[in-house]
């Protein structure tokens, strides 16, 4: 499959759809740094910013992709709870720019798992998810590898000298935001009723899960579409804005948004891991 995005369409409930089409990259051939497949990540990342991640075959894909049905049950089990037990999971040690613990919003409710914590064992479960912290770090670890595995190929295929290759910027010794964000937004009744909530993501690189339609992806080819569900053993990603800055914008970091293609009330989970560089690098860009 090329890595131009290309005009495709589906029909739900009588609708013409338009559906993004991205190429598919093997993350195991990534690992072994197959240069036919690192070429192709380059492409994908200089535009349209967005490719399916295949995790079959891959070192990370086997502790990511055996755990997936069980991450979208605890997601289930936790949004589901009475309001007040979930707000009990509020951050209000955080900054303001952070994420961590429980959200909520007019359109969706999150919960955020901040890698740091789960690797210093310093998180604080909530109840819900008692007894769960060894799935959810195996799993937050084996997105987390999949994201260094891609940011050193990139690094790979721009030829970039040591000291300028984006791993310097997320060391695993190094304190940062990244993370594993469960996400609850339900598609609703009726279309007139989903607010625009346009956007890049401020981060290095998006790791995302969904088995429904709802994101509506920008891509330079061919505007906006709405990517399919996923293939079996797939993610999607996207370049968010700081590997956009890291590669002097040879990168693109691309503009989405949460939607649904069609009228209809219905439950609906975003696994999401954002990987995010680590504190010393915005500091240096918030003094620049």
């Amino acid at each position: 499959m090329s890595s131009m995005t290309e005009t495709a369409t589906t029909t739900i409930k009588g609708k013409t759809i338009p559906v993004s089409t991205f190429d598919t990259i093997s993350l195991a051939q990534l690992e072994s740094g197959e240069p036919s497949a690192v070429k192709r990540l380059l492409a994908a990342a200089v535009s349209p910013g967005w490719f399916y991640l295949d995790l079959r075959n891959s070192s990370a894909g086997k502790t990511v992709l055996p755990n997936l049905p069980r991450i979208y049950q605890i997601s289930d089990e936790y949004f589901m709870q009475p309001k007040e037990s979930k707000e009990r999971d509020v951050r209000k040690d955080q900054q303001p720019s952070q994420d961590r613990g429980y959200k909520t919003s007019a359109c969706d409710e999150t919960f955020e798992m901040a890698r740091d914590e789960m690797v210093s064992g310093t998180i604080k479960w909530p109840g819900a998810m008692q007894n769960l912290g060894d799935i959810l770090k195996r799993f937050s670890g084996g997105c987390h590898e999949a994201c260094q595995t891609i940011i050193a190929r990139l690094s790979d295929a721009l030829q970039l000298e040591q000291k300028q290759r984006f791993e310097q910027h997320h060391r695993d010794s190094q304190p940062s935001d990244s993370g594993l964000k469960l996400i609850y937004e339900p598609s609703l009744a009726k279309l007139s009723d989903v607010g625009d909530n346009l956007h890049t993501d401020s981060g290095t690189l998006t790791l995302l899960f969904y088995d429904k339609w709802g994101l509506s992806a920008y891509a330079p080819s061919q505007g906006f579409a709405f990517p399919a569900p996923l293939e079996d053993g797939c993610a999607l990603i996207n370049i968010g804005d700081s590997l956009q800055r890291l590669s002097e914008n040879k990168l693109l970091s691309p503009k989405h948004r949460v939607s649904q293609p069609v009228e209809g009330a219905e439950k609906r989970y975003y696994l999401s891991y954002f990987l995010r560089p680590e504190h010393a690098t915005k500091e240096a860009w918030s003094q620049a």
